[in-house]
């Protein structure tokens, strides 16, 4: 009787596990830049998937809008070319430390999107807490971050837990103006993808 051998069985569900895994994504962008009482801000970015089994480019627009000294909501809509298609959602920040003088800035968002995928949909929940610092020479200014998105997919194939590392930088370019680029790395669940984009903060 033929039996497979343990080496044989593990690459087996491996493939397997590849083949239909869709890896999960928690972009940052303009989240440590915290947006004062009254303001609000508009984000345009492009962002290009670098997983192997989602290869894609997207865009999203994001809207952000500052309630009080402490805290930012914010909606994103989007399109996508990979396995992620149309995503919609919403973030709240909780700006706890802001950035003053030598402090840097530290903070935590709730994101919640629902992904519309090429095989089924996905809710995704994640909390990002982040830490930046902004600094200025003349009339430049760029605001490097770091972030540790964590969280959880939920989709009728499972509820796979997420966890990934992102940095960033914005840069002023004028008095309302920022452009952005943002690296995200893939730890668990997630992929790893480059992003960028321009934000009119009024």
């Amino acid at each position: 009787m033929f039996r497979p051998s343990p080496h044989a069985i593990r690459l087996l569900i491996l493939s397997a596990f590849c083949a239909h895994s869709i890896p999960a994504h928690a972009g940052v962008f303009n989240i440590p830049k915290f947006v004062a009482p009254g303001s609000f801000a508009i984000g345009l970015e492009p962002e290009l998937n670098l997983e192997s089994n989602d290869t894609g480019l997207a865009l999203n627009i994001k809207y952000t809008h500052g309630i009080n000294d402490l805290i930012n909501f914010g909606a994103t809509v989007g399109f996508g070319g990979g396995v992620r298609k149309f995503r919609v959602g919403g973030v709240a920040v909780f700006d706890f430390f802001p950035d003053d003088g030598n402090q840097p800035g530290m903070g935590i968002a709730t994101q919640f999107i629902h992904y519309s995928l090429s095989t089924e949909n996905s809710f995704e929940t994640t909390i990002i807490p982040y830490l930046h610092k902004n600094f200025r020479s003349g009339e430049s200014e760029f605001n490097p971050y770091f972030a540790i998105p964590f969280g959880v997919a939920f989709r009728g194939s499972g509820n796979p837990g997420l966890v990934s590392t992102a940095v960033g930088c914005s840069f002023k370019t004028s008095e309302h103006l920022f452009f952005l680029l943002e690296l995200g790395v893939a730890v668990n669940n997630t992929n790893t993808y480059f992003s960028g984009g321009v934000i009119y903060y009024y």
